[in-house]
């Protein structure tokens, strides 16, 4: 099997050009630096992959986008992103659409991932006190300053707002740079679901505010998380439950490890016991060892060492074969392959089918 990967990755280096596959539209790569076809392909999500040390992009099939000759690529697919290339010899990062332009260059470790078309990057600026500090600010995709750089602390949009300090205080910007919701908070989380977990003093409890700013969930909790499938898990008394958006519970506290709901089922133990429930706590799912959150009817579940996928009865759809699994991400889930006669083991894809796409086989 390593010997394998060896020669995919050889025949991966040796490449002059890389296709994107299924469209008819190619893209060459000179000196490690990608150039675009005249022509782009719808896009689509895309994954990272690893060999030998260096990172590209497939698709859903398994198929190289972006050929894996980079030292580090980082992407996410919501729409009017772009992925990132790393080039150390050069000391910066270059970012791409998904469909193969070039946007921009920033200096290594200054730019984060595009998120609702900005990035966080920093900057030193001179203070009040003339000593040099470090500020954040945001740039749009063409890598031009859409949000001065005047935040002690910044951190990527999420539902269009992001949160951010000036001082010890955290608000929230909206892409334009505005401050919708003042600063107030000793601790914010990001968005989900049209919610965020906030702490108004700095030992004090956990509650909920809406993107207006107001706050629907009084602080009362140890510990909040973020919304998922209508529901948070809360933490209370060294137990954990679950609330709605109106701060009423679920499922109190009753549960010494909770995982978010997905497609109306939660990943929970009670008593050094593992199962999965539904919204009334019903026991849906038992004898699992381990899981993970549904996606498309499908999760990553394990009854011993070995991971594989359970549909929502708990049948076992995709044999139990890998040395662990993460759920599915549109197609594909990121699987731990095992090398035969080792202990070793490869990072792969599957898709909904239970056939590996990445490496490819033989």
């Amino acid at each position: 099997m390593l010997k394998r990967v060896a020669a995919i990755a050889a025949m991966m280096l040796a490449m002059t050009g890389f296709a994107w596959l299924g469209h008819g539209q190619a893209e060459v790569s000179v000196a490690g630096k990608p150039i675009a076809a005249e022509q782009k392909p719808a896009v689509e999500r895309l994954y990272r992959v690893e060999l030998d040390g260096k990172y590209g992009l497939i698709n859903s099939k398994g198929e190289p986008v972006v050929a894996p000759i980079y030292d580090g690529i980082w992407y996410d697919s919501k729409p009017g992103n772009s992925y990132v290339i790393t080039n150390l010899a050069e000391k910066k990062v270059t970012y791409y659409t998904l469909a193969g332009d070039k946007l921009f260059d920033c200096a290594m470790n200054s730019c984060g991932l595009m998120y609702d078309r900005l990035t966080i990057y920093t900057e030193k600026i001179q203070g009040t006190n003339g000593k040099t500090e470090l500020r954040y600010g945001y740039k749009d995709s063409q890598g031009q300053i859409a949000i001065r750089p005047i935040y002690v602390k910044a951190f990527n949009f999420s539902e269009g707002l992001a949160r951010v300090n000036l001082g010890k205080a955290t608000g929230f910007i909206d892409t334009k740079g505005q401050l919708v919701i003042p600063y107030q908070f000793s601790y914010t989380a990001d968005f989900a679901e049209g919610m965020a977990a906030v702490k108004l003093a700095l030992n004090g409890k956990f509650g909920y505010i809406n993107t207006s700013g107001k706050l629907v969930v009084s602080p009362r909790f140890t510990h909040a998380e973020s919304f998922s499938d209508g529901a948070a898990v809360v933490y209370e008394n060294g137990k954990y439950g679950y609330i709605d958006k109106t701060g009423k519970y679920i499922l109190k506290p009753q549960f010494s490890m909770a995982q978010p709901f997905s497609e109306g089922l939660a990943f929970v133990e009670r008593n050094g016991v593992t199962f999965y429930i539904n919204k009334k706590g019903q026991k849906m799912i038992q004898n699992i060892k381990a899981g993970g959150t549904f996606s498309g009817g499908l999760a990553p579940a394990s009854t011993g060492q070995k991971y594989g996928f359970i549909n929502t009865s708990g049948k076992f759809v995709i044999k139990v074969q890998f040395e662990w699994a993460a759920s599915f991400i549109g197609e594909l889930a990121e699987v731990y392959i095992n090398v035969p006669d080792s202990r070793d083991y490869i990072r792969g894809y599957m898709n909904r089918s239970g056939t590996i796409v990445w490496p490819p086989q033989q």
